[in-house]
């Protein structure tokens, strides 16, 4: 198949060619995954989310805005399916302390990156000790490469808050390494 964009590949998959389809999800899965992965900590959850992403985008192909960024709408999609899912892990987690009543239950433990160093370790410790909101907007600019306006068309925010949730993040992030260091 000789199709050079993914707006043409959307085009071909909403005619019913399922490679095209394969093949969008061949180009992004990687990224989709990575996203997931660093903002669940999970490899478990990132797996089923990310079903969940692909799912939701081959019932929504048809609404696709062919002047946007793909990439920035499976993005959007991808941070929604991740909210739904945490919002679902709550609601679980919820119902099982009702159930356990004064019994207490420990948090579910989020994986950790490793990169094999100490450095990276305490930088992932740190992305991860952020809220959600400024941990979201660093991996998707600094670990999916996203420009300002890519993320807050994913994230469907003003870009002045992606600015500022950005800004907000290396802040903390340059302040707690500099605490570690000294």
């Amino acid at each position: 198949m000789a199709v050079t964009t993914m707006s043409e590949l959307v085009g071909l998959a909403l005619k019913g060619q399922k490679d095209a389809f394969e093949q969008l999800y061949n180009e992004t899965v990687n990224e989709v995954y990575r996203t997931l992965y660093y903002l669940g900590g999970s490899h478990t959850d990132a797996e089923d989310i990310a079903q969940n992403v692909y799912l939701e985008l081959y019932r929504s192909l048809d609404k696709f805005d062919h002047s946007r960024s793909l990439q920035g709408w499976l993005y959007g999609i991808t941070i929604r399916q991740l909210h739904a899912h945490r919002r679902r892990r709550w609601k679980e987690y919820r119902r099982e302390q009702k159930q356990r009543k004064h019994q207490t239950a420990p948090l579910p433990v989020h994986n950790d990156v490793s990169f094999g160093d100490a450095q990276g370790d305490s930088i992932m410790d740190e992305l991860h000790s952020l809220p959600g909101k400024l941990k979201e907007v660093l991996v998707l600019r600094y670990i999916n490469d996203l420009s300002q306006q890519e993320i807050a068309d994913a994230l469907a925010i003003p870009i002045g808050t992606v600015k500022s949730r950005l800004n907000q993040a290396l802040v903390r992030m340059r302040k707690k390494l500099e605490e570690k260091m000294i």
